[in-house]
């Protein structure tokens, strides 16, 4: 594994990394939000007062520049719903940089919430602001906060690896994402133990049918949320994802409109692109992508989640995509 990702796991505190996010947590901010639902003008007040958790503001990268790209982007396309996966759980953490000093390529993630029933060929209507936008991946070795003896285990210890049998399958019957089962008894969403303060742990009565899972461990990095913009944008600062076995590479993203889950769904990269961002440190002491899953044979891969990606001059990426759902 490269030395600066196992240095940085190890500095892993979760108290730390909630306090970051501010002092929302993301039921409180998706209650705030309820009653915004559709194309909306404003942003709430709830969503003004947050504050990203530190170093690279998520709106480092120009509106213009957000807004040119999205525009390349397909648009009023519905977005494919996906299983969940085994590695969400509610972290709690409003904030744009969700880096929490993850080593890796920079990228800053736009998503752009468009209702399909009035959006138009360039996108200038429909769009939903006031959602709440949630992203989640996992580091440059392929593995996720929240579950590193899990999937580092799965690997023999050298990051990424199988999710747990059933895990990566489609969700229950009438559940919206999968999810790992309910949370422990008296431990508010399946964190457990008296965390208080503004890192107190969401309830899960805003997503009514999500199921929290029970992570192992206390890390939080990578993971995070934003509300829409008037033009129904939330932007993010991450890194570029790496991978695991099994999977292609992806972001998994949850949408929720008025305390309700209305998208789980995930996004991915071109190939060519992989190939050129995998060859740079750290990403390159992770190997084996080459005999592994690719977009082709992935089985949860699909087009609509492709996101459109340009370098930067500074020799990041922005990648974006316009989610289209039925608000």
């Amino acid at each position: 594994m490269n030395k600066d990702i196992e240095a940085s796991r190890l500095r892993v505190s979760r108290r730390r990394a909630l306090a970051l996010g501010g002092t929302i947590s993301l039921g409180g901010l998706i209650a705030a939000c309820s009653g915004n639902s559709g194309t909306s003008t404003t942003t709430s007040a709830a969503a003004a007062s947050t504050t990203t958790a530190s170093g690279t503001s998520a709106a480092a990268t120009s509106g213009d520049a957000v807004t040119a790209l999205l525009a390349k982007a397909p648009q009023c396309v519905m977005s494919k719903e996906e299983t969940q996966g085994p590695y969400w759980f509610d972290v709690d953490s409003i904030r744009g940089d969700i880096r929490e000093d993850r080593p890796g390529t920079t990228l800053q993630v736009a998503m752009r919430v468009q209702d399909n029933s009035q959006c138009n060929a360039d996108g200038s209507i429909g769009a939903v602001g006031n959602a709440v936008v949630e992203i989640w991946h996992c580091d440059a070795g392929g593995v996720y906060s929240g579950f590193e003896s899990g999937s580092l285990s799965a690997n023999g210890g050298g990051g990424g690896g199988t999710p747990p049998a059933g895990g990566m399958g489609e969700p229950p019957s009438g559940a919206p994402g999968g999810g790992m089962g309910e949370p422990p008894s008296g431990a508010p969403g399946g964190m457990g133990g008296d965390m208080g303060g503004s890192g107190e742990t969401s309830d899960g009565s805003y997503s009514v049918g999500d199921t929290e899972a029970t992570t192992t461990d206390d890390g939080t990095y990578l993971r995070g949320a934003q509300t829409t913009d008037a033009n129904g944008i939330a932007q993010f600062t991450t890194i570029f994802p790496g991978w695991y076995m099994g999977r292609t590479t992806h972001i998994h993203v949850k949408v929720h409109i008025d305390k309700k889950t209305v998208l789980t769904s995930q996004t991915f990269f071109d190939e060519t692109l992989l190939d050129e961002v995998y060859s740079q440190s750290p990403y390159s002491e992770h190997t084996g992508r080459e005999n592994n899953t690719n977009n082709a044979s992935d089985g949860i891969y699909d087009d609509t989640g492709l996101m459109t990606v340009e370098k930067q001059s500074d020799g990041s990426y922005l990648a974006v995509i316009n989610l289209g759902i039925d608000a």
